[in-house]
């Protein structure tokens, strides 16, 4: 199933993000009792220990124990480790969300790390910030940071910062799809995680790798890595982490086709997290109890688990999970033959998916305004710094003259040439930071120019953005739902009999007028969301099943016509690839095939591979293509010469969407047609 670019963002270092259970509460007491009893120079170490020990539950008190470390290491004048409490307000402020204010302490940590020459806590700073642009997207400036940070661990030799960065690394690369080096990052990290000896980083390290092999397919290994972890985390008692591992092991034996062992298994994680009220784990266990049902076709069982993850989604407005239990319960419903349960479910998740979208705008639009806020903060900070280097320069010019001075007193003989020197050296230099002062003054007066204009620009495009969003959402509320409410009665009306012939034929209009509109409003919001440029989502399936209901779903169009729809060649092979896409391709195909052949005609569905390729195909009977149209046929809104043979309506869009389609998925489309002898689109998709 598809899911949102966006998710990735929420979901950077989420094995870091343990609840309150996962915190060490045995020595924060200790720490705590250290506090009250040791000097002050121990008290500076304690009070950074206590901070870092908060971090992932309670990053308020992480900024209030770090703030008194700073202001009690600056009484003490300590030499080094100044910027430790700074680094620890910074991860603090990232967890509440606060990126900016993150960005001041990471920035002001950095400083005066250089100043006392700590080259660990710049390292530290370093990923940190590298983390910071990560999480919001800015992907080349994160991996700029997480090189620095590399560099510097290798060269102090800091094997827990290495292993911090390796996975920082390997995150990146994951995003990127780069596979191979997410990898070899991830086991780099763990060998190190190993030497280290700590039990919960061991465990941390063991379900990132084996959480990748599962999003890649490599199932064998994932299960290999997820036992390992598993085991980890009995060692350390660690209950809910447990849990949350063991959802992880059945979603990947439900991969593999183990169904019993991924029930039992997912029913031991999921008595935890119920147990322990966990609401970030919970959806998403249920979600996998669901899906394990369903694979094992215990449909009560299926639907009552979906229900149960959408009740806990919907306390917790987690738009994603709820999209994804609509999507399920269209699966389920179908498969029960509830093709009303099928509809309503279908349309709340295409809802959601929309509204998803939207929100992915949304957060494009923010991560652009933090990208301009850094480069005002960063500006600003180059400005400081100037006015730190005119200031040291009036220092400096202070020492000359009060040297001078004293130089005047011992030689009362050259006072006149000494003065006259001194007075030409500070009108020079006055002049020159006058000079450097307009400089400044006009690259300020700019920088204000600039900024409003690309507001202006800014509010421009929102306001265009929200009139499309605007017509959209009234395309697909205020008609649609109209339209499928006269569709309905007019089905009623049929179903009911007792109709003249005049009266069915007027039914039959009906609902053919209301049918080309609703498929008008389909093709319309296939386009708007297609404009959007969303990342495939590539999954593996079966072709044969997937073939088998593409053509279940055109059968009853196809008899209506009296036109033979089969499948002339398929295998069950099952091919890696984003099947919302493909389906939408053969819709469109499929649909563009039976509304253009005659009536008696045939058309014949294909599928198969190469060595190199997956293809699929569609051939019908129909007037086929001239030259004049070849040249015109994936443009949008452009009718071709060829006109439906039962009156059907036809808008210029699909072979548009199908060719949009295609290409993001490095598809190839040749088509073998001749004016009046039908035609055969064949789709190719490289298996690589």
């Amino acid at each position: 199933m598809k899911k949102p670019f966006f998710l990735f963002a929420l979901c950077f270092f989420v094995l870091h993000g343990l609840s309150l259970r996962a915190q060490n509460q045995e020595l924060i007491q200790s720490l705590h009792r250290k506090l009250a009893t040791t000097s002050e120079a121990e008290r500076f170490e304690i009070l950074n220990d206590l901070a870092w020990e908060y971090r992932w539950a309670a990053p308020d008190s992480t900024i209030y124990y770090a703030q008194k470390a700073y202001t009690l290491g600056e009484q003490l004048n300590v030499s080094i480790g100044l910027a430790k409490p700074l680094n620890f307000i910074g991860v603090a402020r990232n967890y509440q969300g606060k990126r900016l204010e993150a960005f001041d302490a990471y920035d002001n940590a950095l400083r005066i790390a250089s100043q006392q020459n700590d080259s660990v806590q710049i390292a530290y700073t370093n990923n940190n910030l590298g983390r910071l642009f990560f999480e919001q997207g800015l992907l080349s400036r994160s991996y700029d940071y997480f090189l620095r940070a590399q560099a510097l661990f290798e060269n102090i030799n800091d094997s827990s910062g290495l292993a911090y960065t390796y996975q920082s690394l390997a995150n990146l690369y994951k995003l990127q799809q780069d596979n191979a080096k997410a990898e070899s990052n991830y086991l780099k990290a763990y060998r190190i995680r190993m030497r280290g000896q700590s039990t919960r980083d061991i465990m941390s390290a063991l379900v990132m790798i084996g959480r990748l092999y599962q999003e890649t397919g490599q199932l064998d290994k994932a299960l290999h890595y997820l036992h390992m972890a598993d085991s980890a985390g009995h060692v350390i008692q660690d209950e809910i982490n447990l849990a949350d591992i063991k959802t992880f092991i059945a979603k990947t034996q439900l991969s593999k086709g183990l169904l019993d062992a991924a029930d039992s298994m997912c029913l031991a994680g999921l008595t935890v997290i119920v147990r322990m009220n966990n609401t970030r784990m919970m959806p998403q266990a249920y979600m996998t109890m669901g899906q394990i049902k369903f694979a094992k076709n215990e449909l009560a069982q299926a639907r009552k688990y979906f229900k149960l993850s959408m009740d806990v989604a919907t306390r917790a407005n987690e738009l994603n999970t709820k999209m994804e239990v609509f999507y399920w319960l269209w699966k389920l419903s179908l498969k029960e033959n509830d093709r009303a349960g099928a509809l309503e479910n279908q349309n709340q998740y295409l809802i959601l998916k929309d509204s998803l979208n939207d929100l992915n705008v949304a957060r494009q639009v923010e991560r652009l305004q933090f990208e301009m806020d850094i480069e005002r903060k960063e500006q600003e900070n180059e400005l400081l710094k100037v006015n730190h280097a005119r200031n040291e320069a009036v220092i400096l010019q202070q020492r000359l003259q009060n040297i001078t001075l004293i130089v005047i007193i011992g030689f009362i003989s050259i006072l006149g040439l000494v003065q006259w020197r001194n007075s030409k050296k500070r009108r020079e230099i006055n002049d020159m930071l006058e000079r450097q002062n307009q400089f400044i003054r006009s690259q300020r007066e700019e920088i204000v120019d600039q900024n409003q204009k690309l507001f202006k620009h800014n509010r421009q495009l929102s306001d265009i953005n929200h009139e499309k969003d605007t017509l959209m959402s009234i395309v697909a509320h205020d008609l649609k739902a109209p339209l499928n409410r006269i569709k309905g009665i007019a089905d009623i009306m049929e179903l009911e009999g007792g109709l003249t012939t005049d009266q069915q034929e007027y039914i039959h209009m009906t609902k053919n007028a209301t049918q080309a509109g609703l498929d008008l409003i389909k093709d319309l919001l296939d386009v708007h969301m297609l404009e959007e440029n969303v990342t495939p989502n590539y999954t593996t399936f079966d072709i044969s099943a997937f073939m088998l209901e593409k053509v279940e779903a055109f059968t009853p169009i196809a008899t209506a016509k009296q036109i033979h729809l089969h499948i002339s060649r398929v295998e069950s092979e099952s091919v890696r690839l984003d099947a919302d896409y493909l389906s939408r391709i053969a819709d469109n195909l499929l649909s563009n095939a039976l509304k253009f052949s005659p009536p008696n005609g045939t058309v014949e569905v294909a599928a198969g591979k190469t060595a190199d390729h997956f293809w699929f195909s569609v051939r019908d009977e129909g007037p086929g293509f001239s030259e004049g149209d070849k040249q015109q046929m994936f443009q949008k809104f452009r009718k071709l010469t060829a006109r439906p043979t039962a009156g059907e309506t036809s808008n210029g869009l699909g072979l548009a969407i199908v060719k949009t389609l295609v290409d993001r998925l490095k598809g190839e489309i040749l088509l073998n047609s001749e004016d009046g002898k039908g035609s055969e689109f064949v789709i190719q998709f490289p298996l690589s």
